[in-house]
């Protein structure tokens, strides 16, 4: 991994040294999954689901999307996934839509901190 993939994967709030260590160290095969965590869909489905309310849906989503977070290091990503998720757990929606917004833009910088040292 290039040393400004990296510089550039920190300044988006990713634990890095700890994800590495979940990947055993072999930053080769983390950037293969940063790169297949483009193409996952949980974070659009996520937003379907809270637009069409279907709470039941959302949660898998955010819950998905949560663990993916969690294991890639994305800390930054964690503090609203944790937060929307708790909030669909409980069977609502309540305040979501504005969680998922804040939740969005970090989620689009971190992508296109990504697509960028593709």
């Amino acid at each position: 991994m290039s040393k400004d993939m990296k510089e550039g994967l920190i300044s988006q709030g990713v634990d890095y040294n700890t994800a590495l260590e979940r990947f055993m160290g072999k930053d080769d095969l983390y950037e293969r999954f940063l790169v297949k965590f483009l193409d996952d869909e949980n974070f659009s489905k996520l937003g379907e689901n809270i637009k069409a309310g279907n709470v039941g849906e959302a949660f898998k989503c955010a819950h998905t999307l949560k663990g993916l977070s969690g294991n890639l290091g994305f800390d930054n990503l964690l503090e609203e996934d944790v937060r929307i998720v708790e909030i669909l757990r409980s069977g609502s929606l309540d305040g979501v839509e504005e969680l998922y917004e804040i939740l969005r833009e970090k989620y689009q910088k971190l992508c296109d901190t990504i697509k960028k040292c593709e």
